[in-house]
This record gives C-alpha cells, sequence and structure tokens, in this order.
C-alpha cells in the first residue's frame, strides 16, 4: 500500500492510497470466516461452512469494512505523520472508481481543504479601541428610582396608579350588563394593572379609590391567557380561556408601593450589608462605580467584535478551498438527513468569515502559548453563576451561594462546555490586550449602541 499527497493550490490538496488486493486478503479471509462462526449460515454448524459459501455470503460487506478501514487508517496516519493543516474532513474524488471484488489493484483518492498559511505578529502598533461607557447622573437617578422602588413597601392607598395591587369582588355579567344568573362570582381577588397586556383595560384601574365600582373585560385585559385567567377567576385553567365575558368588580382596598426612603438600611440592601457608605453622596458614588462595572461586560464584548475585525485584517486575505468547504457542509446536512442540503451564497460567506477568525484565533492561541488551568476554569465558572445571579435579580449574592451556583453549573455538560470556551475567551483576549495597543475612550451609552449599528451597516 502507498500513499501519496499532491499540493493542488496554496488550499487544495489531494491524497492518493494505491492498494493491492494481497494488502487486504488475509484480513478479510479472517473475518469471513468469524462471520460463519458467530452468524452460521443455515444448515451448517457453527465454522463448518465452506469458505466459498462465506464468500459469497458476507464478502462484499466485509471486504468493503475492512478496505475503509484500511484506506482511512492510512488516510489519517499520513495526515498526522506530515502535519497536514487539514479543513473539514477528507472527502471522497469524485473521479474514484473501484471495484472492491473484482480490481487485483485500486486506486482511492481523497480531496483536501488545506489551511491557509497564516504569518501574524502581535505588537503595539496594531491598535485596537477599548469603549467605557460614560455613566451619567440620569443613570445614576434610574438606578436609585428603580432600587427604592424594588426594596419598598406595599402601604394603603387613597388612589391607585399602575404599579398598585388592588383587591375586590368580581361578579360576571350577561350580555345586557346585569348580573349573569349562575355566572362566576370571585370575592377578594388580587389584582394589578402593571401586569395586563391590554391598555385601555389597564387604564381603568388606575386613578381609582375604594368603593369604586366599574366594569371591564378580563379576558381582553390579560389577552386570553389561561394561566392569569384561572388564577383571576377561580376556575379550572382548561376553562379560563373561554370565560370571555365582561365583570363588575367593586374596589375593597388599595395598596400602592412606597418607595425605600435614602437611609443606611437601603445602602445596605442594594450595596450589601458590607458597606460603610452612610450617607446619600456616598451612596451616589458606590452608584455610579456598581453601574460602571455592570457595563464592563459590555465595553469587554465590544472589545472582542473590534479586536477580531482588526486582527482579520492584520492577517491578510486567507484564501479558503471554498468549493471544497461547500461540498464538506452540503454532505453533513445530507448525513444528517436536513430538509435542505444546499448551502447558499450568504451561508456560505458566514462561514468563510467565522472560518477565517478561527484560524486568525487558533493560530494566535498557540503564537501566545494559551493554556487553560483549572483556576481558569474556576474563575469563569464564578463569574457565569454571578451573571446568571444577576439575571433573576439577586445582586450582591454571598460568595458561597454564587460557588454552589457554580458548581451546579459545572455538573451540566452543555454549561461546563460553555464555561471552558468562555475561560479560553477570557485568557485569549487578556493575552491581546497585553500584547496590542489598546486606545481606551470614553463613550455614551447612545454612542456605544450606534457602534453595531455601523456593524449592520
Amino acid at each position: 500500500m502507498n500513499v501519496n499527497f499532491e499540493q493542488i493550490d496554496a488550499v487544495n490538496g489531494m491524497l492518493t492510497v494505491d492498494l493491492k488486493r494481497e494488502d487486504f486478503a488475509n484480513d478479510v479471509n479472517k473475518e469471513v470466516a468469524q462471520m460463519g462462526v458467530r452468524h452460521p449460515l443455515k444448515g451448517f454448524r457453527p465454522g463448518k461452512a465452506p469458505k466459498s459459501l462465506l464468500m459469497k455470503f458476507y464478502g462484499p460487506s466485509v471486504t468493503a469494512d475492512v478496505v475503509d478501514r484500511m484506506v482511512s487508517r492510512a488516510i489519517y496516519d499520513y495526515i498526522r505523520e506530515n502535519k497536514l493543516q487539514i479543513l473539514g474532513e477528507p472527502l471522497p474524488n469524485e473521479d474514484t472508481k473501484v471495484d472492491i471484488m473484482k480490481d487485483e489493484e485500486m486506486t482511492f483518492k481523497y480531496d483536501l481543504g488545506m489551511a491557509p498559511a497564516i504569518d501574524l505578529k502581535l505588537n503595539k502598533r496594531i491598535n485596537v479601541p477599548y469603549y467605557n461607557i460614560e455613566v451619567t447622573d440620569q443613570m445614576v437617578d434610574d438606578a436609585i428610582a428603580h432600587d427604592r422602588k424594588r426594596l419598598g413597601t406595599l402601604v394603603d392607598g387613597e388612589e391607585s396608579d399602575k404599579e398598585s395591587m388592588l383587591r375586590g369582588s368580581m361578579v360576571e355579567l350577561d350580555e345586557q350588563g346585569n348580573d349573569k344568573e349562575d355566572g362566576i362570582k370571585v370575592e377578594r381577588t388580587v389584582i394589578s394593572p402593571r401586569y395586563m397586556d391590554d391598555e385601555d383595560e389597564a387604564a381603568k384601574f388606575v386613578g381609582v379609590k375604594v368603593g369604586d365600582t366599574f366594569t371591564f373585560n378580563p379576558h381582553k385585559a390579560y389577552n386570553g391567557n389561561a394561566a392569569e385567567l384561572s388564577g383571576l377567576l377561580n376556575v379550572d385553567r382548561n376553562d379560563a380561556a373561554e370565560v370571555k365575558s365582561d365583570f363588575r368588580i367593586t374596589i375593597e382596598e388599595i395598596k400602592v408601593n412606597k418607595e425605600a426612603e435614602m437611609n443606611e438600611e437601603f445602602f445596605k440592601g442594594v450595596l450589601g450589608t458590607e458597606t460603610e457608605v452612610k450617607d446619600e453622596a456616598a451612596f451616589r458614588e458606590a452608584m455610579r462605580d456598581m453601574i460602571a462595572k455592570a457595563n464592563m461586560p459590555e465595553s469587554n464584548y465590544r472589545f472582542t467584535i473590534d479586536a477580531q475585525r482588526i486582527l482579520t485584517e492584520k492577517a491578510g486575505e486567507l484564501p479558503l478551498p471554498e468549493e471544497f468547504l461547500k461540498r464538506f457542509l452540503k454532505l453533513r446536512r445530507e448525513q444528517d438527513e436536513k430538509e435542505n442540503t444546499e448551502v447558499t451564497d450568504e451561508e456560505a460567506q458566514n462561514m468563510f468569515k467565522q472560518l477565517r477568525w478561527q484560524l486568525v484565533k487558533d493560530y494566535l492561541t498557540q503564537a501566545l502559548e494559551i493554556k487553560i488551568e483549572k483556576e481558569d476554569i474556576d474563575n469563569a465558572a464564578f463569574i457565569f453563576a454571578q451573571q446568571q445571579l444577576s439575571q433573576y435579580g439577586i445582586y450582591n449574592a454571598p460568595e458561597d451561594l454564587i460557588k454552589q451556583q457554580a458548581e451546579r453549573f459545572m455538573q451540566d455538560e452543555r454549561a461546563r462546555d460553555a464555561i471552558h470556551e468562555h475561560a479560553l475567551d477570557n485568557k485569549f483576549y487578556a493575552a491581546v490586550k497585553e500584547a496590542v495597543k489598546v486606545n481606551e475612550k470614553s463613550i455614551s451609552v447612545e454612542d456605544f449602541r450606534k457602534l453595531y449599528e455601523q456593524d449592520e451597516k
């Protein structure tokens, strides 16, 4: 058996495997004999059927398996030993025509997509912007207002607003607006305009007082949401969406949100129990710092986008075996039994763009000698858990709680893979920051958003 490689152009190659029957005949004979033992032919004891009969029954499939394994092993051994940098997987050349049961000598040809050569050195002459989002007084005011509502308390109110919780009694009405005989009656139900989908219905609950009576339509108010209607009307969830009548409600109690006072208890509720902030001025500065830290992930993410664009440009055009890659993707879709296996030009261009960056990133990862340690993964898991808790409204969570959440994430395979990838990205971009010149710029939130609008254009 001989294996030869031909470089067709900078990004396309071909591997040729020359095989003679004598190279695989013994392996085929042994496996056919074993098949006769494991799966004896009808009328013969295990291992006693004539070789010619076994070959007739099992020869074609066994020969195909043996030859496929031998050729595949030869190809991948050659690629590994000669350190060929390939993209995707070797694909059978369409000109290969072999009859493995008749030919004494056969030639298998495989197309290879070759990775382009990359020559890129990071230095301080490469400039990458880093945008620090400006924290305005309005942003601080908005954050404080939000937290004062969040940490506020419900108290009795004389008049309702959109945030109020109202308690009252409801009666179902007929088409003439009278109490419906055997209709639904609900005592002391709780309702808030804040959670209604229909603005007109929600407006009926704003500016009302205890004792007020008016008509509204629950089905319209909640857009037919069965779960909401079931809880409000105290009916079975399967029947709730079918209740489309008007109801008369009498308001018996109004609870309004009293914003938290600007005192030390509030400061600790927002900043954590260990804070030493005592007055409003110091609290506003602490909030400004907190908002700035909360914006850092956005700034870091933007840095990755700009770094990707600039470093890819610095690497040059990077030719790709485009026809090979489109064919490779089409075959993968056929193997996955996709309904639509065709590769559109838009899909192809997106694939090429992502692949070029991945090649640059892999090259730089090796050049920068980046390796992921357990500490890197633990830190990434901690940050991941911290962000998840923040999304659930749990700010300034205790370190023990964050670690417990991180450990739970690490038990999930998909989350673990995402965390590992995140750890690699963190270390990669940190190394890039050290190697290039980072131009820090202050930018407003509005102008920061415009950067993404420019990307789309």
